[in-house]
């Protein structure tokens, strides 16, 4: 089902389908969904305790109101689309993001690894360090460098790596391409 929001212009987002389910009625639906990475929205029964909770979904008492339903069934269409705009990593080389890729090489796509792990946070630059170089040996000095590198190489699909100074990087969406 694809829901209208009554406080829109009147426009459905077809990217922004959330499914309603009732628990633990809709059990099996709700493990297809899962399987597909689809958001839901669990309709759950006064005396019902709800299940654990998966990234893609969250659970509402009912009978609830309207407008505490239209949030959640909001906040789960955002955060979907959020985790659909993630970069991701494949081979070890292949960086896709928002329908576009970028090839690395072996020791980019070790930068790059833990900084997809922890997309939109701050990696410290020991932590790097010691990812990087786990018998020891890299520096802050290496690492920023390779760091260099790998933020050129994934500039032009709309990645960006910020630098914190003394403290370490954080890899985020860039700034829309006009």
């Amino acid at each position: 089902m694809t829901y209208l929001d009554p406080s829109s212009t009147g426009t459905t987002r077809t990217t922004d389908r959330v499914e309603l389910l009732r628990w633990p009625t809709d059990a099996r639906r709700r493990e297809e969904l899962a399987a597909g990475h689809r958001p839901r929205l669990l309709l759950v029964g006064a005396g019902v305790h709800p299940p654990r909770l998966d990234p893609d979904e969250d659970w509402i008492r009912v009978p609830a109101d309207e407008r505490d339903l239209w949030t959640r069934l909001r906040r789960l269409a955002e955060l979907h689309d959020q985790r659909r705009r993630r970069p991701r990593l494949s081979d070890g080389s292949v960086v896709d993001y928002d329908s576009r890729t970028a090839i690395v090489s072996a020791g980019e796509g070790s930068v790059l690894r833990p900084l997809l792990d922890r997309f939109g946070e701050l990696v410290r630059w020991d932590e790097l360090i010691r990812t990087l170089w786990p018998d020891g040996g890299g520096t802050t000095k290496l690492a920023a460098a390779r760091v260099s590198r790998l933020r050129t190489r994934i500039a032009p699909i709309g990645l960006v790596i910020h630098s914190i100074r003394g403290r370490g990087v954080l890899l985020d969406h860039g700034v829309p391409p006009h």
